[in-house]
């Protein structure tokens, strides 16, 4: 698989130098331990309780008589329904958008989250899909939502994205429905037709679902710990994370966005054309 993904983008007529392959080669040896690590570069509201989690939905607690911390579970501390309080006390903007688009050479990998499958039931695994697949982009605006409140959310991103890339090709978007309740596992074939159905079909590819329990890293490292709202991020063509952003888009918010996927973009159209120069200067 890795090797289809670094033979990417390249005829067998225009490879890059050997510089270029052995960089490219290097990033992409990560994907072999892309989870779990923080995203280091999303900003976590410092006003919500998501800048206070640890891994493992972890929190200190102060203990006024001994006055002894330790971690303790999340719940033990905020209670079972502080998602509420915390989308109320956040606007639904867990983590604040990114002011600058996230450097090359600090991006790292979207991380790994197995048994992920389009609504036409195709293999859709992260970050392979975005890299590995027919339909891999160039930049990708992907949502991921984990409730009804947070897929209400998700069309203030995508609309205005796809109307500004209606003609490019290379920009996409894809949406992905997190189902991680033990309960509903079960039904999880009934509840994937019911989308398809609800679901316009030219979606149906891009539309991505996955049903399971085991997310809790894949929440963790990309802050996603409040599961009431949605998340956005802007992946480039080598699966790393360049933009992240939640909650209902603010006009702000997608010029931010389409501004960062045009430069994007452009950050994709230098190499092959330092590739072609390359190939002239040999001749």
């Amino acid at each position: 698989r890795l090797q289809s993904v670094q033979q990417r983008g390249f005829s067998t007529e225009e490879q890059p130098d050997d510089d270029s392959n052995n960089t490219t080669t290097e990033k992409l040896q990560r994907f072999e331990d892309a989870n779990p690590e923080r995203i280091r570069d999303i900003q976590v509201n410092p006003d919500g309780v998501g800048s206070q989690i640890l891994p493992g939905n972890l929190v200190y607690k102060k203990y006024k008589f001994s006055g002894n911390t330790r971690k303790v579970p999340l719940e033990l501390v905020h209670g079972y329904f502080w998602m509420m309080w915390d989308l109320r006390k956040t606007g639904h903007k867990t983590i604040l958008s990114n002011d600058d688009l996230i450097p090359a050479d600090r991006a790292q990998l979207f991380p790994l989250l197995q048994g992920v499958k389009s609504l036409n039931n195709a293999d859709a695994d992260l970050p392979f899909f975005f890299v590995d697949s027919p339909l891999a982009k160039n930049v990708t605006l992907l949502s991921i939502a984990f409730r009804d409140s947070g897929f209400k959310s998700i069309p203030s991103w995508t609309e205005p994205f796809q109307e500004a890339f209606a003609s490019d090709d290379g920009v996409g978007t894809l949406k992905l429905s997190v189902t991680e309740r033990l309960s509903l596992y079960p039904f999880r074939g009934s509840l994937t037709r019911v989308m398809k159905k609800n679901t316009p079909e030219e979606e149906h590819n891009s539309t991505l679902v996955y049903f399971g329990t085991d997310v809790d890293d894949f929440r963790d490292v990309l802050r996603m710990h409040n599961i009431m709202t949605n998340y956005v991020f802007l992946i480039d063509s080598l699966g790393r994370i360049r933009f992240a952003g939640s909650g209902p888009a603010t006009e702000d918010d997608v010029t931010k966005v389409i501004q960062f996927a045009k430069d994007l973009v452009k950050e994709e159209e230098r190499p092959s054309r330092n590739s072609k120069r390359s190939k002239n200067r040999k001749r």
